[in-house]
């Protein structure tokens, strides 16, 4: 009875497959057959109505262009044909046997159109296309119509359809027999439920709610293997999930892993130093960007090929090769410095290092420092000490020179004692102004240095400089000069250190002038700021040295005969100075010409009455 259940649903599935399918094929016919009709209507049209009208209504008794339509026509759905005025009346006409031609509709210029004119006196409905007359004197209208389609079905196609619904229904039998026959086990199991539910009803006991566990008849054997069953879909199941729970941890710990190793390269990436990492055999795994700018090299290159390829540095290749020697002392740790060969104005620290952990060797650490700041400052130190001991050297022979001198009893000439005593006592100045220098840019580098701006009179602060300077410029032959006006504008600065700024400019020329040259001390109020400029007719600077003039322990070079000496800190500690005041410290020099050192202040807003002005 099933089977036979399955057998009919097939043939009415089938049935009404083979329906819509000829539904569908007979609703595309239909639309092809109205797009044709469209298409044959609409040509016609167009071309009836470029011909002149003395073609299409020639006169009565003379054959037209309609009447050679009608009779050739193709097409079994035509109506009729009329070129029609207007108003609506037709100039001419034809049409089929039985067949009344409808009014016009008003002509519209707009284009050719079509119409659907729902059936009337003709029985059926009428699909009407008409466009107006090109060579018309008047305002005419060709109008052809065609019978709409009674049904879509064509006798002609009945074997395709036919042939259609047999294929679909001899697919029928195939897939009875291929469910039939995959169904056949589930038959057979059922059966015997049923065989063993009959034997056990017969026998007058009752099916257990409960599957006995000791049991043996075939109630027990089927419940045992249902349950048995069910039990193993239960625990695959919970397998199931738990295989799900640790997919989802063991990713969730795989991105975690993954976060924290980017976090880490990233890390070391933003590091200031360069870093390699090498395996025991001695290949780099792993390298940051700072590489390449500190050696010259490719970090590609670094990671793709072995050392002695990438490595152009004997020193560093040397360092290297020790660590991956399998006799060294992997706990021990090795730092060189060399000039790289790709980057040569460069000054690196290489430190090797290896990596240890739970006995065992992971390979090596190379970490890369640029210390060319490190190694410039240790140079200029080592010159600076050399430079300020020959400097405290100088007017020390001098000294003792000139003291053994006034101690010699033979000596009673007084122009040539006080010879000496001047000589002294400028040597002892020339030895205090390094020692102030020298605790001054101390004091500035320890950041102890904190000025106290007061509102000072700039004038009177530059008149007292010019003369502190004036003795000392009288004694080189150099005229010194003065061009500050009275009513300067107050300035905000801390009058000793800004003094000391002042002075260190005003020696400066002095030093490197030339016999009867000349230094102007000026000061120039603007707008908004005051301009104090020392210049000199001295012997003037290159652009690279006028760069680098206010550096620290930098000094001109030097090529006349006469080499003036100094340290180095004046220029530095007055351009420090000037900053500290917020100002700036311009240079304009040319070799051989003198310089121009300008001093640029933000003027002061006046205070208020009774304020304090130093």
């Amino acid at each position: 009875m099933k089977n036979n259940r399955i057998g009919l649903i097939l043939i009415v599935s089938s049935l009404a497959v083979i329906a819509l399918v000829v539904t569908l094929l007979l609703q595309r016919q239909q639309t092809e057959h109205a797009e044709q009709v469209r298409a044959q209507g609409l040509g016609m049209v167009r071309s009836l109505a470029a011909l002149p009208v003395a073609v299409l209504a020639p006169g009565k008794g003379a054959p037209s262009v309609l009447d050679s339509i009608l009779a050739y026509r193709d097409n079994p759905d035509f109506a009729y044909a009329a070129v029609s005025f207007e108003n609506g009346r037709n100039v001419t006409e034809v049409a089929s046997a039985g067949t009344l031609v409808p009014p016009a509709v008003p002509l519209a210029l707009t284009g050719f159109a079509e119409r659907l004119i729902a059936a009337g006196q003709n029985g059926r409905a009428i699909r009407e296309f008409h466009g107006p007359l090109a060579s018309a004197d008047e305002k005419m209208q060709v109008r052809i119509g065609y019978f709409e389609p009674r049904t879509p079905f064509a006798m002609k196609d009945l074997p395709f359809y036919a042939l259609i619904a047999l294929a679909m229904f001899l697919l029928v039998p195939l897939i009875y027999l291929v469910i039939k026959r995959e169904m056949a086990p589930l038959a057979a199991l059922g059966e015997q439920l049923r065989t063993v539910a009959a034997a056990q009803a017969g026998s007058g006991q009752a099916l257990p709610a409960v599957v006995p566990t000791n049991g043996n008849d075939g109630d027990a054997d089927v419940r045992g293997l249902a349950h048995k069953l069910n039990r193993y879909l239960d625990q695959a199941s919970a397998r199931i999930r738990e295989l799900e729970q640790e997919s989802v941890a063991s990713m969730a710990s795989g991105r975690l892993l993954e976060y924290g190793s980017n976090k880490m390269q990233a890390v070391l990436q933003c590091l200031p130093d360069g870093l390699l990492v090498l395996d025991p055999a001695g290949e780099v795994t792993f390298a940051t960007g700072k590489i390449e700018p500190l050696l010259g090299v490719p970090v590609a290159e670094v990671l793709s090929q072995p050392v002695e390829a990438w490595c152009r540095d004997p020193e560093l290749r040397a360092m290297l090769a020790r660590f991956r020697s399998a006799g060294l002392d992997t706990r021990s740790q090795m730092t060189i410095e060399f000039n790289p060969a790709g980057v040569p104005d460069k000054r690196l620290w290489a430190t090797a290092q290896a990596l240890l952990g739970h006995s065992m060797a992971y390979g090596t650490l190379v970490v890369l420092r640029d210390a060319t700041r490190e190694h410039l400052a240790r140079q200029a130190g080592n010159d600076f000490v050399a430079h300020v001991a020959h400097e405290l050297k100088s007017p020390l022979n001098v000294i003792g020179m000139y003291g053994e001198m006034l101690a010699d009893a033979s000596v009673d000439d007084p122009a040539l004692r006080v010879e000496a005593i001047n000589v002294i006592q400028d040597e002892v100045e020339r030895m205090n102004s390094l020692v102030n220098n020298l605790l001054n840019v101390s004091k500035l580098e320890m950041g102890s240095m904190r000025p106290e701006r007061h509102r000072v009179k700039l004038d009177d602060l530059l008149r007292d400089a010019w003369q502190q300077a004036r003795a000392r410029a009288d004694s080189k032959g150099i005229r010194l000069e003065l061009q500050v006006a009275r009513d300067l504008a107050a300035v905000s600065v801390d009058k000793d250190l800004f003094r000391i700024a002042i002075n260190n400019l005003l020696n400066n020329a002095i030093k490197y002038n030339q016999p009867g040259g000349s230094v102007v001390l000026a000061a120039d109020e603007g707008d908004s700021d005051v301009v104090i400029a020392v210049r000199d007719s001295g012997i003037g600077m290159t652009p690279d040295d006028r760069e680098r003039v206010t550096e620290k322990f930098f000094r001109v070079r030097e090529t006349g005969l006469e080499q003036r000496g100094g340290h180095g800190l004046g220029l530095y500690l007055t351009n420090q100075i000037v900053e500290l005041h917020h100002g700036r410290l311009t240079i304009d020099s040319e070799l051989g010409h003198g310089s121009v050192f300008s001093i640029h202040l933000k003027k002061m807003p006046a205070l208020v009455e009774g304020g304090q002005v130093l």
